[in-house]
């Protein structure tokens, strides 16, 4: 058989970059970043070369396992069982079947590095008709930071636009330098960012590689990032107005009114909140619900 570069994306993480496999025989010989790919645009990281050792792995799974042993503590061996594919589809069927009549007694854990495994897991569990569904944005993964990256941009990754950046402020994090997902992908566009004059700002109390790299390395007091944060948007909003009232105003919760006690003014009947409806005129603001 001829040898041959076969074309695919690589799994060893979430990314995907684009690789060529060198193939001969049937058997990997080589893993090779794909030039054209616009992921990763030909580089490849040891994870990704690594993906072979995988392959070739002399414990990797490759049928099903059942567990024979019901202990399940320190040091306890699960006496794992290889079965066959039918026999491993009937058991879960069987054990569905048992709590057919109650789906709330079905607990799905959905994650996946690689690949939708956990998008048609969970959308099992909702067919099911469980409420008990955890996805990859869950404690198990990136605990904060995908919350909050899905409630500012609506997707799993942010990250900012490094073609048009002309002033970046790293604070806490490596991104781009040295960590990251996408790694391959936005190391290039740091860089090139970089060569065309984009400033880049660290903040952190460590002067770790993004420090080395910075135009400016801010040394931050550990734990005070959330003081720094504040006083950034205080220069902001206050000082030098930088806001979008028109949208802070009709998208957000800012017209929000909030009492001594740090939470919502509310309307004593409806229990709704109350928002401030400053006038032009130098009147006391008006109360009124949403």
């Amino acid at each position: 058989m001829a040898t041959e570069w076969i074309p695919t994306a690589c799994g060893m993480c979430y990314v995907g970059c684009g690789i060529q496999v060198l193939v001969k025989d049937s058997v990997v010989l080589s893993v090779e970043g794909d030039p054209n790919h616009p992921q990763n645009r030909g580089k490849m990281c040891a994870k990704g070369k690594a993906g072979i050792m995988n392959l070739y792995n002399p414990h990797r799974v490759k049928v099903p396992l059942k567990r024979t042993n019901p202990k399940k503590e320190l040091n306890a061996d699960p006496g794992w069982q290889e079965i066959s594919w039918e026999e491993a589809l009937t058991t879960i069927a069987a054990k569905l079947d048992e709590i057919r009549d109650d789906p709330k007694k079905l607990y799905i854990q959905a994650w996946d590095v690689i690949g939708d495994n956990f998008y048609w897991l969970l959308a099992f569990g909702s067919a099911f008709g469980t409420p008990h569904l955890m996805g990859n944005a869950s404690p198990t993964c990136g605990k904060v930071i995908h919350p909050v990256e899905f409630f500012s941009g609506g997707g799993f990754h942010q990250q900012p636009d490094l073609h048009y950046c002309n002033y970046c402020i790293l604070v806490g994090t490596q991104f781009a330098i040295a960590a990251r997902g996408s790694f391959n992908h936005i190391a290039l566009d740091m860089a090139e960012a970089r060569s065309r004059g984009m400033k880049l700002v660290v903040v952190d109390p460590v002067g770790g590689f993004a420090g080395s790299k910075a135009d400016e390395w801010v040394p931050i007091r550990p734990g005070t990032d959330t003081a720094f944060a504040l006083s950034m948007l205080h220069v902001l909003l206050n000082e030098l107005g930088i806001y979008d009232a028109e949208f802070l105003k009709h998208r957000t919760n800012a017209p929000y009114l909030v009492g001594p006690n740090g939470r919502y003014v509310r309307d004593p009947n409806s229990g709704k909140p109350l928002i401030s409806m400053q006038q032009t005129t130098k009147r006391r603001p008006t109360m009124t619900q949403p």
